[in-house]
């Protein structure tokens, strides 16, 4: 288990969950609806003696309104991590997200997609920063039973951070995390949700494209 006591950084910022800083705007209300499909190469170094790497498609059918945003901060500050993973059970579909299915099935590489409830994205000097999150267990199917269930189960929610900037060419690439159970909290101290605890090292996403 790993504590975000000391805050997890991200690219030098607070991993934070699709909170707005005061420099930073959301997506523009017209592209709220606009479909995206992004890949990457998702690189998990929890097997120490060799790297594993895999491909992972995302798909966002939609984004989350400022309401529905709102809505769940405010249940994870006055009830908490669990209640916030049951809210997302009847959250509006907000996209999937998958293993490419050609690269097997092994531990953590089930090639199910699993739908995200919430997907946010801001932008700040030409960075698009999107989160993206799920009470599935990416990878393992919507069981924490089917991973490592004494380790999972009370880590409720799964998420994935991206950050994307425009090339020479004007394609939008970047690098991201993927969490796979993990515990948030709302700091009042920085104005931000953070990540309180995973219990997995995080899957680093590589060679983020938009499709």
């Amino acid at each position: 288990m790993v504590s975000g006591t000391k805050q997890l950084k991200f690219a030098g910022l607070v991993v934070a969950v699709g909170l707005m800083f005061p420099t930073v705007a959301p997506v523009d209300a017209a592209d709220r609806d606009a479909p995206i499909a992004l890949k990457a190469r998702a690189v998990s170094t929890m097997n120490i003696s060799r790297a594993s790497s895999d491909r992972l498609d995302i798909e966002i059918s939609r984004w989350s309104t400022p309401e529905e945003r709102a809505d769940l901060v405010g249940i994870l500050e006055t009830q908490g991590n669990r209640a916030l993973a049951d809210a997302l059970k009847d959250r509006p579909e907000t996209g999937w997200v998958r293993f490419d299915p050609r690269g097997g099935r092994g531990p953590g590489r089930d090639p199910r997609p699993s739908t995200l409830r919430y997907a946010w994205e801001m932008t700040k000097d030409g960075v698009r920063e999107i989160t993206l999150v799920t009470n599935h267990y990416i990878g393992y199917g919507k069981d924490p039973l089917a991973a490592d269930g004494a380790k999972l189960a009370n880590f409720p929610v799964s998420f994935v951070l991206l950050k994307l900037r425009q090339d020479d060419d004007g394609d939008w690439k970047g690098v991201g995390r993927m969490f796979v159970g993990a515990k948030l909290r709302y700091d009042s101290v920085v104005g931000n949700l953070v990540i309180d605890e995973f219990p997995m090292d995080p899957v680093y996403l590589k060679d983020v494209t938009i499709k």
